[in-house]
């Protein structure tokens, strides 16, 4: 997973997600009235700032924060230490941790539940993506749950655009080549900008958006309980899958 963009945006990031994901609080409750309870060990997983921390600790749960990209790491600790959401006790049952994904430090079968909130469209090659899963897979225990959210591929503002990139790819080497030399080989790859509101300077950022069918194959080593589209401009921009261990 790339973190260069983030590194470099972190600052104008967190000013603009500084609060919890509304669309992820919505799902949340959603789980909430089926009696759904993410209590135990919880690891947020590409947390950047920590925005949804609050919505994944409580007095019966420990959260870890994984994240890449350290400056935004940093404004999570900074979250933590200075905050009034977080009252002392919760604060303390937080760790962050510097890692990448692809190198999880956590041990086989010791987490409860795992959220994966918009950071695994962020990994390329769909092998990469897989073997994150794979490991999701082996640290969670028995039964336990996988929360995760997905660009969805076939939304309004980017439809223009894959409908072309297929069509280009289905009939030209030469654009094939081009795209995968731009760091783009898979169908559903795209750089997304960031444009910083200081200095209007402009961050390319990967992303691999997902049809629904292919969100579910990756997923298919664990059961899937619910799957939802919410959230962004049309409300159902994104993929809300909840699985869990078999």
């Amino acid at each position: 997973m790339e973190d260069y963009s983030f590194n470099v945006i972190s600052d104008d990031w967190d000013r603009k997600r500084s609060k919890p994901w509304r669309t992820l609080e919505k799902f949340l409750s959603i789980l909430k009235k089926e009696d759904h309870r993410f209590s135990g060990i919880n690891l947020d997983l590409g947390c950047a700032n920590g925005r949804n921390f609050r919505l994944f600790i409580d007095e019966n749960s420990f959260l870890i924060g994984i994240d890449k990209a350290k400056s935004l790491l940093e404004k999570a600790r900074e979250k933590l230490r200075n905050n009034d959401e977080f009252s002392h006790e919760n604060s303390n049952r937080i760790a962050l941790i510097l890692a990448d994904m692809n190198y999880l430090p956590i041990r086989n079968e010791s987490i409860d539940n795992v959220f994966s909130i918009a950071s695994l469209h962020h990994i390329r090659g769909y092998s990469t993506r897989k073997k994150v899963i794979n490991e999701i897979y082996t640290l969670l225990k028995k039964s336990g749950y996988f929360l995760v959210t997905l660009w969805k591929r076939w939304q309004k503002r980017f439809k223009k655009y894959f409908l072309l990139d297929i069509f280009k790819r289905l009939c030209s080497e030469k654009y094939r080549q081009k795209q995968k030399e731009r760091g783009l080989p898979e169908f559903g790859d795209k750089y997304v900008s960031w444009t910083l509101s200081k200095d209007k300077r402009t961050v390319k950022r990967f992303y691999h958006l997902f049809s629904r069918k292919e969100a579910r194959e990756l997923l298919d080593n664990f059961s899937i309980e619910q799957v939802k589209e919410m959230g962004g401009p049309t409300d159902n921009d994104n993929i809300f899958a909840l699985v869990h261990k078999n």
